[in-house]
């Protein structure tokens, strides 16, 4: 199945901390900088300047929360020399902030105190729990909540002046579109690789032993059980890293010769050492192989009609009559037709015809897993789901063919355009201010 994930979707990166999961196992900030022998709480010098960002201050103190945020959520070790090798990025990370909200200042963009706490409450919604328990988890560590915020805040209004002020610089002729659709079709059938990336670049303010050894360090903690996509999220510095560094299906040949190559020599599942190549280091994540352009079953898209028989409550047939429902499916229904008929007849809430197409991979666990293998117009063994008893039908099937529509690729180049003018908009914007560095 090629759809999307031959050419994954590079989402604006909300928040770094998605995987908070990674969280729970890493050090408090209240034992994390190293202080001043002799002082309690924040060293002195915590309302300092580290930078300055045109009309804006940067104080050590910021510096502080950001540096423990990065090493509470990727599990890394909590030493004076970590804390070193992390101040360039951490210092970079919140300069692009101040410039991304300046920015939106200007265009008269607004990011509400609402849209970040819902962003929050996203972030607990995605991780299982329950309203509130993020920041009291956070908390409990000494991470300060300030920290995460506006780091929330910055996202947010940049994806605004993305959508809203960029999105006019971007345009697709329908000559593109063809052209990827028939890449991807003299491409089906040969073999690609699920891949996740970490990015770190070598330039004129970085030392290639001190990046070589940070790579090798995120190699252990990947290799020890710290999720790659928290690592990628938090030191990656590859667009990919808004999505946990993933790549979706490559080709061979797509990527660099020296990272085809280590790939090639990779297993499933398995992390490779840091690659060397002209702009950097690279770690990569292989996750599995497979055939380019493979249909995927679930994706196929399906009419069904269904009856659906309560088990519990005040419309539960008594089992002689369960019975004879079944019965009567088993026996009476050959299409859908016969199925609509029955379950007017018979069924609870729900029965008769599902009126919209829909993929089989959206419809519940239990019921997908049978729907999948059904032939059209044969009717299903009864399904058990909480609460009843479902027979299903499929009217139509149209199956996958492995590539996406039209509309899908159009989207997707529109996406690789935009983010591509995002980064070239923050790019001038670095070069336009007057940053100034005092750490």
């Amino acid at each position: 199945m090629l759809l999307l994930e031959t050419m994954p979707f590079r989402r604006s990166k909300l928040i770094a901390l998605a995987l908070v999961a990674s969280v729970l196992g890493g050090p408090a900030f209240g034992q994390g900088l190293q202080q001043p022998a002799g002082q309690q709480g924040l060293p002195s010098n915590a309302m300092q300047i580290a930078a300055v960002v045109n009309e804006d201050i940067i104080t050590v103190y910021d510096v502080q929360a950001r540096t423990g945020v990065f090493i509470a959520t990727s599990g890394l070790d909590n030493s004076p020399e970590m804390q070193r090798r992390l101040l360039p990025q951490v210092v970079q990370g919140l300069i692009d902030e101040h410039l991304k909200l300046q920015e939106a200042k200007r265009l008269k963009i607004e990011t509400t105190e609402a849209e970040v706490r819902q962003a929050v409450e996203q972030i607990e919604q995605n991780n299982g729990m329950q309203p509130g328990t993020f920041r009291k988890m956070l908390d409990s560590q000494g991470i300060d909540m300030s920290s995460l915020y506006g780091q929330i805040e910055a996202d947010m209004a940049w994806m605004k002046v993305v959508r809203q002020e960029l999105r006019r610089d971007v345009n697709i002729a329908p000559e593109e579109v063809k052209s990827v659709l028939v890449r991807l079709k003299a491409n089906q059938g040969k073999p690609e690789n699920q891949v996740s990336e970490i990015f770190l670049p070598i330039n004129v303010t970085t030392r290639d032993a001190d990046v070589r050894t940070l790579a090798e360090r995120l190699v252990q903690q990947a290799r020890g059980g710290t999720a790659f996509a928290a690592l990628a999220q938090q030191f990656s510095q590859s667009p990919t890293a808004a999505v946990g560094g993933d790549l979706g299906w490559v080709l061979r040949g797509e990527l660099e010769d020296e990272v085809d190559s280590a790939i090639a020599r990779m297993e499933p599942n398995e992390i490779s050492e840091p690659i060397r190549t002209a702009a950097g280091y690279h770690i990569v994540q292989l996750k599995a192989r497979r055939a380019s352009g493979e249909s995927d079953p679930l994706m196929a898209a399906i009419t069904m009609s269904q009856l659906y028989i309560p088990t519990v409550g005040g419309r539960a047939p008594d089992a002689a009559k369960a019975q004879q429902i079944a019965e009567t499916v088993a026996t009476k229904v050959t299409n859908c037709d016969d199925m609509n008929k029955i379950a007017a007849e018979m069924g609870g809430p729900g029965s008769g015809p599902v009126l919209e197409p829909l993929r089989i991979g959206m419809l519940p666990e239990k019921v997908r897993n049978v729907v999948v293998k059904l032939p059209v117009n044969r009717v299903s063994q009864p399904i058990d789901i909480p609460g009843a008893k479902l027979f299903a039908i499929v009217c139509q099937r149209q199956d996958d063919s492995g590539l996406p529509s039209e509309d899908q690729i159009y989207a997707k180049l529109e996406g690789d355009k935009l983010e591509n003018v995002a980064r070239q908009r923050l790019r001038d914007l670095r070069r336009q201010a007057l940053i100034d560095v005092r750490l």
